[in-house]
């Protein structure tokens, strides 16, 4: 028989301190019944109650949380705030995706509509939508003999197979 008075755990046994009170040394889940962690004052941290010893801990959250680095536009990195890598991270092209890689600072800058077997994207530079047509009847498009043929990719033998 267990009862929970602030941060100590009455046992059958008697007082004891708060790891010692579950079973299997503590991990039973209540040790965090009622108990508040307090932020740290870290934008880039979580703080959360530890299961096992009922006790508040800090985690980092993830990388690309934007947060306030000294008034300037920051990230997250690794748990740490930081300006913001990537200042020249929006190439003005509406028909790229613009990513940035926290931990490198690179800036990367692909294709919005991405062609696939067999159909072919059209990225409009107006507004960056998205239209896909079907790619021309013969193009490969497998990893055998496969050839699309009214937008699908299909063998047009009888039998496909590869030959290693």
């Amino acid at each position: 028989m267990r009862y929970l008075f602030g941060f100590l755990c009455v046992c059958a046994l008697g007082v004891m301190p708060m790891a010692g009170c579950g079973e299997n040394g503590g991990d039973d889940g209540r040790l965090c019944d009622g108990v508040v962690c307090p932020p740290d004052g870290n934008e880039c941290t979580l703080e959360y109650c530890y299961y096992k010893a009922g006790t508040c801990e800090s985690g980092r959250v993830a990388d690309g949380k934007e947060c306030d680095f000294d008034g300037l536009a920051g990230v997250c990195i690794q748990g740490v705030c930081a300006e913001y890598p990537c200042q020249d991270g929006d190439d003005g092209d509406l028909c790229t995706w613009d990513s940035c890689d926290y931990i490198s600072g690179t800036c990367n800058f692909g294709p919005r509509c991405i062609s696939s077997g067999c159909r072919v994207g059209w990225c409009d530079p107006a507004d960056g939508s998205c239209s896909f047509t079907a790619a021309p009847d013969g193009t490969s498009c497998g990893d055998c003999h496969e050839v699309c043929i009214n937008g699908a990719c299909e063998c047009p033998l009888p039998i496909c197979f590869c030959v290693p």
